[in-house]
């Protein structure tokens, strides 16, 4: 399996290009679509599908890059689709210039499996950090997007989070995965899921619900 990081502007966001290179997957374009794209070719990859942990501009700059460059499907959450069209929750309107936006071919929930290739990749919900945001476990690899990160959690006070939802997402729904899941987030270095049982500051969060 394929699994590439580009860390991708201001914020140093992490974009993946993951699974079968003859059907990849590229999560969470966020910025540079044409440095991604470059190294799409340079590589010689095929993608299917762009797919989206969640809607926040950081996250979402370089969709409509991608997509044209690679004819590829856009997948996100169900319930994403709303606040992927509402400036105030990607925040765009605030942080990011403006972002081109494009109609998503596929809307994921709960134990869809995205199969591309040989490859297949299961979702998860995990609200909290946006309202619809989800993450992908293929085999041992889960890509988090911002809901977990190495040591910490995603911001739970921007538009549609909650840390009392996120809280849960993390504990109920990621912690009950195997310890050996390696975890590759939205910003910041890889980790497992077993050694953020142990260290991860959702404890600390948690005490204030």
């Amino acid at each position: 399996m394929i699994l590439d990081v580009l860390s991708v502007g201001p914020l140093e966001e992490n974009c993946y290009l993951v699974g079968d290179p003859e059907a990849l997957l590229v999560i969470d374009p966020g910025d540079a679509g044409e440095r991604i794209v470059a190294h799409i070719q340079e590589k010689g990859y095929k993608v299917s599908y762009v797919v989206l942990t969640h809607c926040h501009y950081d996250h979402v700059g370089a969709v409509a890059k991608v997509l044209e460059a690679t004819g590829a499907k856009l997948l996100m959450g169900v319930k994403e689709k709303d606040n992927y069209f509402d400036k105030n929750v990607t925040l765009g309107g605030y942080f990011g210039s403006k972002i081109e936006l494009c109609e998503p071919d596929r809307l994921l929930t709960e134990g869809d499996v995205i199969t591309a290739g040989l490859c297949s990749f299961s979702v998860i919900e995990t609200p909290g950090h946006t309202s619809g945001s989800i993450c992908l476990l293929c085999d041992d690899v889960l890509l988090s997007g911002d809901t977990l990160f190495y040591r910490s959690i995603g911001r739970a006070d921007f538009p549609t989070g909650d840390l009392k939802t996120l809280i849960h997402s993390v504990k109920e729904k990621l912690f009950t995965l195997d310890d050996d899941v390696k975890v590759y987030s939205g910003h910041g270095p890889a980790t497992t899921i077993g050694y953020e049982k142990e260290h991860n500051e959702v404890y600390v969060w948690e005490r204030y619900c």
